[in-house]
């Protein structure tokens, strides 16, 4: 049955949204590409480079988002890459870098939980703001980590704040945090008040606990491989408990 009514708000990078926002709009729903943070490239990438060239072919270099696989390519890394879901892989392949493992699920911690370690080290090439788990779930397992700076997040809502303030206020909203600082910034642009009438959907426990610390709401943490049907059904399961 399609979808009509209810509407998806995706909090990530518009690049980086095509094919869920594709996938949703063929289900009916409406959706709203919001970003919440940018990617900013360096002014100083010295580090970044002394990194990346000092790779071999035992290392491995994680990637975690899209702006990470644009921020190591021009660099041409020669370790293998572990991408953290598919949509950085594709943009990784597509830059021509070898992506070598891709983890079950979208998220940083399940990455470090599946990766198969390297004969060599792990390197991180992460945003300024990137969450640390990751990294201290490769070193409880024996990983050889390290980590380089590879771009800038900067917040701040990047649309019409007013235009999610009215779809909230229609009802049956869902919307994709995919990072505490995409929190941050939506509570920053609109308070946690709006929000309550909206189903939140995490991408991680560390997203679902910014929401928890920065508008004092509850969200369900994604961890299906069908992330379109996960947000249709807490956008209904949401409308279900309005009175």
């Amino acid at each position: 049955m399609p979808d009509r009514g209810v509407t998806i708000v995706l909090t990530r990078r518009r690049e980086d949204s095509q094919e869920l926002t594709r996938t949703l709009g063929e289900r009916g729903a409406d959706v709203l590409v919001m970003p919440c943070v940018r990617s900013e490239p360096l002014a100083d990438t010295r580090a970044l480079s002394a990194a990346l060239t000092s790779l071999g072919a035992s290392d491995l270099l994680v990637l975690t988002s899209r702006a990470g696989a644009e921020a190591v390519a021009p660099f041409a890394p020669a370790a293998p890459v572990a991408a953290v879901g598919p949509a950085t892989a594709r943009r990784a392949r597509a830059l021509g870098l070898r992506v070598a493992f891709v983890p079950a699920h979208a998220d940083g911690a399940t990455l470090a939980r599946e990766l198969p370690l390297p004969a060599g080290q792990v390197l991180f090439a992460r945003s300024d703001l990137a969450e640390r788990e990751p990294l201290d779930i490769l070193r409880a397992r024996g990983a050889r980590v390290r980590e380089v700076v590879a771009y800038r997040t900067v917040p701040g809502l990047k649309g019409d704040a007013a235009a999610l303030v009215a779809a909230l206020e229609r009802g049956r909203v869902a919307i994709l945090l995919a990072s505490p600082s995409a929190v941050r910034a939506l509570s920053q642009a609109i308070g946690a008040g709006p929000l309550a009438a909206a189903a939140l959907v995490a991408i991680g426990p560390r997203t679902r606990l910014a929401v928890r610390q920065h508008l004092g709401l509850d969200a369900i943490v994604a961890r299906a491989g069908d992330l379109a049907g996960a947000l249709l059904a807490a956008a209904s399961r949401k409308e279900a408990l309005v009175p």
